[in-house]
This record gives C-alpha cells, sequence and structure tokens, in this order.
C-alpha cells in the first residue's frame, strides 16, 4: 500500500470516529433527556400535590377566620345593645352557668345617690363553679397567645414552603430547558474538537502525501 493510500485511509478512519463520536453524544444525550424527562415528570407530580395542599389549607384557613370573625361580629353586636346599668344587671347572671342562679340588682337612684354600686347576690354552692370559670378563662388566654404564636409561626412556615416551592419549579423549569438542547450541543461542542484535529492532521498528512 502507498504512503497516499495510507494517508487517505487513516482520513478515512479519522472520519468514522468522528462520525461515531457524534452518533454518540447523540445517543447519551437522548437518554440523559430522557431520565431528565422522568425526574422532571415526578417533580412536577409533587410540584402539583403541594400546590394543591397549600391552596387547600389556604381556603380552610380563609373559611375558618370568615367563620369566626361572623361569630364575633355578632356577640359584638349583641352586647352593644345592652347598655343601661339594669340592662347590664340582667344581662350578667345568664353568661354565668352557675349552680343556682346570681342575683344583682341595682338599688334605686336618690339625690344623694345618685348612681349606686350594683349588689350581687352570689350563692355559697357558686363559688367552685365560679372559681373554676375564672381559673378557665385565665388558661384560655395563656392558651390564646401560644395558638396566635403558633399560627404566625406556621404562617412564616407556608410562606417559605411557598418560596421553596417557587424555586423548585424554577430549578424544574432550567432543567427543562437544558434537556431540550443542552445535553446534545455540549457533547457535540466537546467532540468537534477531535473532530477538526482529526480533520486537520488527515489533511495535512494528504498534502504532503500529495506534494
Amino acid at each position: 500500500m502507498t504512503l497516499r493510500a495510507k494517508i487517505e485511509a487513516l482520513a478515512a478512519i479519522c472520519m468514522l470516529i468522528a462520525g461515531a463520536l457524534i452518533v454518540r453524544s447523540y445517543l447519551d444525550a437522548r437518554a440523559d433527556q430522557l431520565r431528565l424527562q422522568a425526574t422532571i415528570a415526578a417533580q412536577q407530580g409533587i410540584i402539583a400535590s403541594a400546590q394543591q395542599q397549600m391552596q387547600s389549607l389556604d381556603a380552610a384557613a380563609k373559611q375558618r377566620d370568615a367563620q369566626t370573625q361572623a361569630t364575633i361580629d355578632a356577640m359584638q353586636q349583641a352586647v352593644a345593645r345592652v347598655q343601661a346599668p339594669q340592662q347590664i344587671a340582667s344581662w350578667i347572671p345568664p353568661q354565668l352557668p352557675t349552680p343556682a342562679p346570681l342575683a344583682v340588682n341595682i338599688p334605686s337612684a336618690t339625690a344623694a345617690n345618685p348612681a349606686p354600686d350594683a349588689i350581687a347576690k352570689i350563692p355559697q354552692q357558686d363559688l367552685p363553679a365560679i372559681r373554676d370559670m375564672i381559673e378557665s378563662c385565665k388558661e384560655c388566654s395563656v392558651k390564646l397567645n401560644a395558638a396566635q404564636q403558633d399560627l404566625a409561626s406556621k404562617d412564616q412556615q407556608l410562606r417559605l414552603a411557598g418560596e421553596q416551592l417557587s424555586a423548585t419549579q424554577r430549578e424544574r423549569d432550567a432543567a427543562l430547558t437544558a434537556a431540550k438542547g443542552g445535553n446534545l450541543w455540549r457533547r457535540i461542542r466537546r467532540n468537534a474538537l477531535w473532530f477538526l484535529i482529526g480533520g486537520a492532521t488527515a489533511a495535512t498528512l494528504g498534502g504532503v502525501a500529495h506534494h
């Protein structure tokens, strides 16, 4: 075999190797793309489920807040209608579920005492119940304060979860964009260097053989 034939054979081999590298790059990029798409599909399911849960929690919280506010508004409106001292004296006993009814009386006003103090008659058997109600009110106040702090913490956690979810969505979108062409073209650019080197070498050797 002449030198020219050897050089031409070498050039052909270089071309075949370059072509094989490009085909291999395409196959590897395709496999990577399929794996990435499978991962993205799984992430999309997780993201959709998280979004649905967050929306459900937000809707439930809004409905609960609306119901609570409606109850408070109704209570405040009812109390606002109790203005006169006699009305207040009559309103107090039914609010306290004691074993025996309380009695709250207001003496008649006189010139010397136009606003006499109310007189409450508390049966002795009611004292334990009143004690327990006062203690319960104090405990409720403590629990309410803790619940408000917990709610603020949950709101913050929900906000952070939303931010993390948004970051995950951005990462997913970036990965999807890369999967559409980044892997293949990155491999082709890397292997193109060897293709150019091989082609240049073959061309040089061919020129030498020609001369």
